[in-house]
C-alpha cells in the first residue's frame, strides 16, 4: 500500500477523519493501530519484524536507563557515562540489529527486504546511543516508543527521525489541536507537490532510464550519457517527492518530520551536497558514526580514514552490489580531496566562482548517480566503453517515450530547477501560495490535481508501484 495506490487514497483520509473525531486520549492507539496496519499491508512478516525490533529497542533503552540510574545512586551523583554492564546491553543490542539489517539486506535465500527496516533500524540505533550517552531519557511508555518507531508517513523511506524531535511530539499527542487549517492547508501543498514530483517527472524519467540502463548495448554514448543526466532529477524527484508527502501528511496529522533535502544540486562542493542530499541519514552517519570514530579529533590522517569509513558504510547501507561501494567510495574519497583542496586555498590560491563549483559538484554528483543505478560493475565497465567508443545517437525511439512526453518531463524538471532557485533565494512557493485568496488557491490546488491525475505517469502495476528508495 504504498502512498501512489489507489488503497492508500481510501486510507489516510479514513486514518484522519478517525484522528479528528477522536478524544484526545484515544488518538495514538488510533495512530498506532493505522501505522500497524500499514506495515502490515506490505505482508504479515513485515510487522512481525517491526513489533520484534520495536520490543527489542524499548527494552534495551529501560535497561540502558537502569543501568544508569543505578551507577548513578552508586556514585551519589548522576551517572554521566555507562557502566560496564550498560556498555555491554548497548554493544549486545547494536550488535543484534545490525545482524538483523545485515541478513534481511544480504541474505541470498530470497527473503525479501521488510518494508522500511533500514529507516527504522537506524531510528532505533540512534535512540538507543541517545540514551546510552545520556542525551536522551529512556521512553518508559510502551505505546509511545511503538508509534515512534512505526509512525507510517515515514515508516517506509524516513525520514530517520529522533527522540528528541518526533517521540517529544507523540507525548504531546493528547494537547495537540489537531483542526488547525494553516497546518492543513500546508500540509495539502506539500502531498499535492509530492505527487507531481513522483508522477509526472519522476516516474515518466524513469521509462528512457529504465530502457537504456537495462539494454545499455543498444543505446549509443549519447542515451547513455541523456538518461545519466536524467536520473539525477529522477532519484531526486522520487525520494524527495515521498519525502514531501511524508512531511505533508504528518503536518495535517499535526507533526513535523525532519525535512531530508534542501535544493542538493545548488551545492558548491560535496560536503554541501550531503548537507542538502538525504539530510536525516546524513547527520545520523556524522553522529552515530564518523564522530564516534573520532571525527576530525585524532589528527588529519585519522579524519580521512573516518571519512571514507562513513561513506563506505554508506555505500553499503544503500544496497549489495560492490557498485553501491563503489559510490560511497568515490564520495568520501571527494570528500578527502576537498580538505586537502580547502588547505591549499587557505595557503593562498585563487578560489573558483561558485557557479563553477556548482556545476562541477553536479557533474560529480550525476557521474556518482551513473555508478549507483547501474546493476553492476561490469554493466558499469560496458556503458562507459560506450560513451568512449561509440558517442552517437543510435536508438533515440528505443528510449519509448514520444515527443510530447519529452516536453513534458523537460518543463517538469524546468520547474524543479525553477522551484529550487527560487527557495535559494528566500522565495517560498508555499508560503506565497498561502498568501493568495480562495479563489486562486482553488485554481492552483484544481490545477495541480487535474496534472497529476491526466499526465501523472501509471500503467498496469500502478497500484502496487514503488519508490526508488523503498528498495533500501
Amino acid at each position: 500500500m504504498g502512498f501512489t495506490s489507489l488503497a492508500f487514497l481510501a486510507f489516510f483520509p479514513i486514518v484522519w477523519l478517525g484522528y479528528l473525531i477522536l478524544p484526545g486520549s484515544a488518538r495514538k492507539p488510533w495512530l498506532l493501530a493505522a501505522s500497524w496496519l500499514f506495515c502490515a499491508s506490505f505482508g504479515p512478516s513485515a510487522l512481525l519484524i517491526l513489533l520484534g525490533s520495536t520490543l527489542v529497542t524499548w527494552l534495551s533503552g529501560l535497561l540502558l536507563a537502569a543501568d544508569r540510574e543505578r551507577a548513578g545512586r552508586k556514585d551519589g551523583e548522576k551517572a554521566e557515562g555507562a557502566g560496564g554492564r550498560s556498555r555491554l546491553i548497548f554493544a549486545a543490542v547494536i550488535g543484534f540489529h545490525v545482524i538483523a539489517l545485515g541478513f534481511f539486506k544480504y541474505n541470498r535465500m530470497g527473503i525479501l527486504l521488510p518494508v522500511g527496516i533500514s529507516f527504522y533500524t537506524f531510528q532505533a540505533i540512534g535512540y538507543l546511543a541517545d540514551v546510552q550517552s545520556g542525551k536522551a531519557q529512556a521512553e518508559r511508555n510502551l505505546l509511545n516508543f511503538a508509534l515512534f518507531q512505526a509512525f507510517f508517513p515515514k515508516l517506509v523511506q524516513g525520514p530517520i527521525e529522533r527522540s528528541g524531535n518526533l517521540l517529544a511530539q507523540i507525548r504531546e499527542i493528547p494537547k495537540k489541536d489537531v483542526r488547525d487549517a494553516e497546518r492543513i492547508r500546508s500540509g495539502g501543498m506539500l502531498i499535492l507537490w509530492g505527487l507531481c514530483e513522483k508522477l509526472l517527472i519522476a516516474d515518466r524519467i524513469a521509462v528512457p532510464v529504465n530502457a537504456v540502463y537495462s539494454q545499455f548495448g543498444a543505446f549509443g554514448g549519447v542515451e547513455i550519457a541523456l538518461v545519466t543526466l536524467l536520473y539525477a532529477f529522477q532519484i531526486y524527484c522520487d525520494f524527495a517527492g515521498y519525502t514531501d508527502i511524508a512531511r505533508g501528511m504528518a503536518e495535517i496529522l499535526g507533526f513535523d518530520l525532519l525535512t531530508n533535502f534542501r535544493r542538493p544540486y545548488l551545492a558548491d562542493s560535496i560536503q554541501d551536497f550531503w548537507h542538502r542530499w538525504h539530510q536525516s541519514l546524513s547527520s545520523w552517519l556524522r553522529d552515530y558514526l564518523y564522530i564516534p570514530l573520532g571525527g576530525s579529533r585524532k589528527g588529519t590522517f585519522r579524519r580521512y580514514c573516518n571519512l571514507m569509513a562513513t561513506f563506505l558504510v554508506s555505500g553499503i547501507w544503500h544496497g549489495t552490489g560492490f557498485h553501491f561501494l563503489a559510490w560511497g567510495g568515490m564520495h568520501g574519497a571527494a570528500q578527502i580531496l576537498e580538505t586537502m583542496g580547502r588547505r591549499l586555498a587557505e595557503n593562498g590560491k585563487r578560489k573558483l566562482p561558485r557557479p563553477l563549483k556548482q556545476l562541477l559538484v553536479f557533474l560529480f554528483v550525476d557521474l556518482t548517480w551513473m555508478v549507483f543505478r547501474v546493476n553492476s560493475l561490469g554493466d558499469l565497465k560496458g556503458m562507459l566503453l560506450i560513451l568512449v567508443r561509440d558517442f552517437r545517437l543510435r536508438d533515440f525511439a528505443g528510449m519509448q517515450l514520444t515527443g510530447f512526453e519529452w516536453i513534458l518531463l523537460l518543463l517538469g524538471i524546468l520547474l524543479v530547477i525553477c522551484k529550487d532557485l527560487a527557495n535559494e533565494r528566500g522565495f517560498g512557493f508555499r508560503g506565497w501560495i498561502s498568501r493568495q485568496n480562495a479563489a486562486v488557491r482553488c485554481l492552483i490546488y484544481t490545477a495541480m490535481i487535474a496534472a497529476v491525475v491526466i499526465l501523472g505517469v501509471y500503467g498496469a502495476a500502478y497500484d502496487t508501484s514503488q519508490f526508488l528508495y523503498t528498495q533500501f
